[in-house]
Parts: structure tokens; sequence; C-alpha cells
């Protein structure tokens, strides 16, 4: 494995980056493996003549930036997991995946949405939209994952690698206030099921004022907060089956 980790004005900045930094020498140890890495600033990546060679670990732009520049074929590995449908009953709220207008019926009537682009993995134009029915009327609503605002009191991210739950941590909210573990499995075993779970996600959950454990969004195990996480002897490998899977585009 070699990895290709951003620096941004010569410095790592992103706990994903820090943590797997610190796992190399675990693993060299441990598991024996001769584990490489060299540091990399901006997304300038004509001077990387064996793509192949590298694993690019970094935000969003940096790794898709790199996908985009070698592996084209597999730009729609980069669309956002969202709330999988199979994932819906855990919602909690009404929600839905719009794609023509009849698609928005259901939320009709709701006073405020949640919209998350289909297409654009954290598009800045995610967020709550208040006015429902100008939204409805525009174009705007097309290639949307729609879903009612809830009273949410903490947040949660759960770190699944291999079918597996690794790791919680909390991220915003009451750290108290803890989500439901049944609740957790029963998302992560229904996500396994369906076929279309990553090797690799995070899947973020939450706690609403009714006490309901509910999904908010899952993503692949790339350029994603770590809230804790350090297992140093299966970062590395998160990080590399990841990649493989999103270059060959295994998972639709």
């Amino acid at each position: 494995m070699n990895f290709l980790i951003q620096t941004i004005n010569g410095q790592i900045v992103h706990d994903f980056a820090f943590e797997l930094l610190q796992s190399i020498p675990f693993c060299r140890i441990w598991r024996k493996e001769n584990i490489q890495f060299c540091l990399k600033e901006g997304t300038d990546f004509k001077d990387i003549t064996d793509p192949d060679k590298y694993i690019p670990v970094g935000d969003v732009e940096f790794v898709s930036e790199y996908l985009k520049a070698f592996y084209p074929h597999a730009e729609k590995a980069l669309r956002p997991l969202n709330v999988p449908e199979c994932l819906f009953p855990f919602a909690g709220r009404k929600i839905c995946n719009v794609y023509w207008r009849e698609d928005f019926e259901p939320m009709k009537g709701i006073k405020d949405i949640f919209s998350k682009d289909m297409d654009t993995i954290k598009s800045p134009f995610n967020g709550i939209h208040c006015d429902v029915p100008t939204y409805y009327e525009s174009k705007d609503f097309q290639h949307k994952q729609v879903s009612e605002v809830i009273d949410i009191l903490s947040e949660w991210r759960v770190i699944v690698f291999q079918g597996t739950i690794q790791h919680i941590g909390n991220y915003s909210g009451e750290p108290l206030v803890f989500p439901d573990a049944e609740t957790i499995r029963q998302m992560v075993d229904v996500y396994e099921k369906s076929g279309d779970a990553p090797v690799a996600y995070t899947l973020d959950v939450a706690v609403t004022k009714d006490t309901k454990t509910v999904v908010i969004e899952c993503h692949r195990f790339f350029s994603c907060g770590l809230y804790g996480f350090n297992d140093v002897l299966k970062l590395p490998y998160m990080f590399s089956q990841t990649w493989f899977e999103i270059k060959q585009n295994i998972k639709p």
C-alpha cells in the first residue's frame, strides 16, 4: 500500500490523515505490511505517472479530482449515499428521492424540508428550505433527496467495516443522549443484506426529542471525520479497500 496524503499549506489538517499516519508504523511492525506514503499539496496530479501506485487520502475535492483524472469511468462512485432507500424505514420522518415532480408529492403540506443533492457529495446547495411550495415549483427539486425537518438532541457517527460496527462517536448535540444500540445494529444488518453497502462506510444517526434513533446519512469511508476512531491495525485496510472498490466501480 502506498498512500498519497493531502497537505494544506504544508500541514496535515484532517483527523483521518493524521490517524492514518499514526497507524503506518504499527502495521509495519505487527502486520509486517510494507506501507509507504508521500505528501501532496493541491489537486494538480500531472506529476503522477503511475496512478495505480497510490491511494489518495484527503478531502472530497482531493479524492474526487484524483479519480476524475485517472479513473473517469468510475465517477459515479462519487455520488453521495445519503440515506439508502433500504434505510428509509429508520428515517423517523418523511423522506423521498425526487427525480420527477410526482416523486415530491409525499412532501407536500410539510412546512420545512431538508434537501440533499443525489449527484454531488457535500453540495453547497444542501440545506433547509422553508418555502416548500416555491421549491416544489422550481426545477431545483430534481435529483434531490428531501426529508422532513425534525428536532434532534444528538448526532453520532457509526463506522462500519466489512459489515461489522467498529466505532461510534458523538459529533453534535448532547454527548450523554445516547442512541439505541439495537436500532443501529438493525440498520447495519439491513444495509448489508441489501447488497449495496460499501466495504467500509460511516452511518450517521441521531436521537430525536422523542428519544427515537434515526438515520441521518451514510458515506463511503473517505474524506470523513473519525470522531475518535483510531484502530491502527484496520485504518490502512479500510482506506485501501474503499479506494479499490471506488475505482473499480464495484458498488452502484
